[in-house]
């Protein structure tokens, strides 16, 4: 379905087998609908800009983990305006499914704010005026009591994506946020504050009782794996521990430092004893890793929230010097209910306390502020300020390296990649494939599409790692052994996932789920037979893809660097005290191995044609040349 918010039409359009079976569904057909309609210089807040929801072919299904949904469009957050997507879960997924459509296309620009009301195949555009200036529960509470329908499922903005902060994001079930690459803000841009669903349609199954047979083999399987009862018990700040005793990759004071003594405040463990209220699971999940957290003493007693997990957690924690559990419980009831992405607000959040630090920054140019490390009081503030855009928090609300640019100061503190904020997670500890995914990576600074937790998580999996890549070594987080090859399966593999709308916790994670399952998977619910291989040849096709989205663009070699922090400053303590990211011996091999250009970075004629994108490699050759020149 596309709606033009400008003229208020409404189109319906089918999808060719053919295509969909190049690109599956989800992230997918997003990414390459997204290349095909924005042109290189188009401003991210133009009305042309494009706003995709794409669920895929085992949405709304009894596949395992299955409700997710991916956001694509042109991102405001990063330098220059790039590739951007965000993956939620939830139940919206399911429920744009059941509503009959496998992607959501919004372009245009309503005239005033207005939200959206599809229930199966009635759209609504209705006002919304009352609704701005809400925050997320409040504008929930109200569209459902207004449509008389507490079974809708509502994906929404806050204040933040009102204000236009290049890092807001998009809440659906009041909760669950397709956080990063600021797509709330183009939601915002286009004055849409809402999209209400309601689904009855069923989804059809070619094949109902195998694909029933093998999704229960496969949801059997998950409960008898020891990461996913892991991840059941304590959710992912199950990491906080690891991270900081046996890896040290705790971003301590915007990674100053790799380990804290008292880390373990923020761990799994004490929250499951002193905070959690109940779990929760995203549609048809077989994990249930969500927290629902109650803080029952203290200044915040009495609040309730979706979350946190791992990365909220540290975003809102450590990164700017706090460890007091109750109180990176309250910020991230308060980013979420502004709609905020919890990573970049705390990576503007911990680059300004640096520049602080460092006389980088002075009340003059704070507006009065003294930013002290750990400072709840004026940490709660600075939040609010940046979602209103009020004052010092109009400078923060720009994102860490913006800010950097517009004051003239402390480029190398904001600690981001090809203008995105890191997520919080250091290669010097967690492992140079992760490191070779943030410098090359399609959403900038970003853990998630290139999730190499073979040498995470890997080493729980007997045979796995050497089966996959052919060498044990490759396990250990800071060999260098094969980590080029781990990086380009990971990508691959979490490409079909997110095609599948799939949990990256069933394959990217637990590995309870692999290749030949998810094929199996998706061959009896399509009736179309799919190999494993087949599958990551469209995941490896996407990756190319979006890489040329940004080719386009001129980003190659040079952009992709991890921060200098990662590669120049040894860790400075913790258990791998010295350790740096081989940043110019990996990258190169990860080209090699991908059939990127080693010059330019740019995918190769013969990879593209290779993976069925002759027509790519045709428009990307004139900007080869040109970044050859720039180079």
């Amino acid at each position: 379905m596309r709606i033009d918010l400008t003229g208020g039409k409404v189109t319906v359009e089918e999808i060719s087998k053919e295509h969909l079976r190049k690109w599956l569904g989800g992230r997918g057909l997003n990414s390459e609908l997204l290349y095909r309609e924005t042109e290189p210089e188009l401003d991210p807040f133009s009305p042309e800009n494009r706003l995709i929801f794409g669920v895929g072919p085992l949405t709304g299904t009894f596949a395992p983990s299955s409700g997710r949904c991916t956001v694509t469009s042109k991102s405001p957050a990063q330098d220059p305006a790039g590739f951007g997507d965000a993956n939620m879960g939830g139940h919206w997924g399911a429920e744009l499914k059941y509503a009959g459509y496998d992607q959501l296309v919004i372009q245009g620009k309503a005239d005033s704010p207005v939200y959206l009301y599809i229930n199966n195949g009635r759209v609504e555009i209705r006002d919304a005026e009352h609704l701005w200036g809400k925050n997320i529960p409040e504008t929930d509470t109200l569209i459902k009591n207004e449509l008389q329908n507490h079974e809708l499922h509502i994906a929404l903005i806050g204040l933040a994506g009102e204000n236009l902060v290049r890092y807001a994001c998009i809440i659906n079930d009041v909760y669950r946020a397709a956080g990063r690459c600021g797509m709330g803000a183009v939601m915002g841009s286009k004055n849409l504050k809402a999209i209400a669903l309601r689904g009855t349609n069923p989804v059809e199954i070619a094949r109902p009782r195998e694909f029933f047979e093998i999704c229960s083999r496969a949801r059997k399987k998950m409960r008898q794996d020891a990461m996913v009862q892991m991840l059941n018990d304590q959710g992912t700040l199950l990491l906080t521990t690891p991270a900081n005793h046996d890896q040290g990759w705790f971003c301590w004071k915007n990674f100053q430092k790799g380990h804290h003594p008292d880390a373990d405040l923020l761990n799994g463990e004490n929250h499951r004893d002193r905070f959690l209220a109940h779990r929760e699971g995203c549609f048809a999940c077989s994990i249930a890793c969500g927290r629902f957290s109650r803080i029952s003493k203290g200044e915040y007693a009495g609040e309730i929230t979706g979350g946190p997990e791992y990365e909220t957690v540290t975003a809102m924690g450590p990164r700017i010097g706090l460890l007091d559990p109750a109180s990176v419980i309250h910020n991230n009831r308060l980013v979420n209910e502004l709609g905020m992405d919890s990573c970049s607000c705390g990576g503007a959040i911990s680059w300004a306390m640096e520049c602080y630090e460092k006389g980088l920054l002075t009340k003059k140019e704070t507006n009065g502020l003294t930013l002290r490390w750990g400072d709840q009081e004026l940490i709660d503030k600075l939040v609010r300020m940046i979602a209103s855009r009020e004052g010092f928090g109009d400078i923060l609300a720009e994102g860490a390296h913006h800010a950097a640019k517009k004051l003239d100061c402390g480029h190398e503190y904001t600690m981001s990649i090809k203008g995105h904020t890191m997520s919080q997670d250091d290669p010097r500890g967690l492992g140079f494939a992760f490191g070779i995914g943030f410098a090359t990576g399609r959403r900038g600074g970003d853990h998630l599409q290139g999730l190499a937790c073979l040498e995470l998580t890997g080493a729980f999996y007997p045979g796995l790692v050497e089966k996959t890549l052919g060498d044990k070594a490759a396990e250990k987080p800071l060999s260098k052994v094969k980590k080029p090859e781990m990086e380009k399966y990971q990508e691959d593999l979490k490409a079909v996932g997110d095609c599948l709308t799939q949990c990256s916790f069933t394959h990217s994670w637990s590995f309870a789920v692999l290749p030949e399952h998810m094929a199996a998977m998706l061959s009896a619910a399509t009736g179309m037979d799919f190999s494993p291989e087949e599958l990551l040849q469209i995941g490896g096709r996407i990756v190319h893809l979006e890489r040329a989205y940004w080719n386009r663009l001129l980003v190659g070699r040079l952009e992709d660097k991890n921060p200098r922090r990662f590669t120049e400053e040894p860790m400075p303590d913790g258990p791998n005290k010295g350790s740096l990211f081989p940043e110019a011996e990996l990258i190169p091999l990860y080209y090699q191995v991908r059939g990127w250009d080693p010059e330019t970075g740019f995918p190769t004629a013969d990879v593209l044609n290779e993976y069925g994108l002759p027509d790519i490699a045709d428009e990307l050759e004139p900007y080869r040349i040109k970044y050859l020149e720039y180079v």
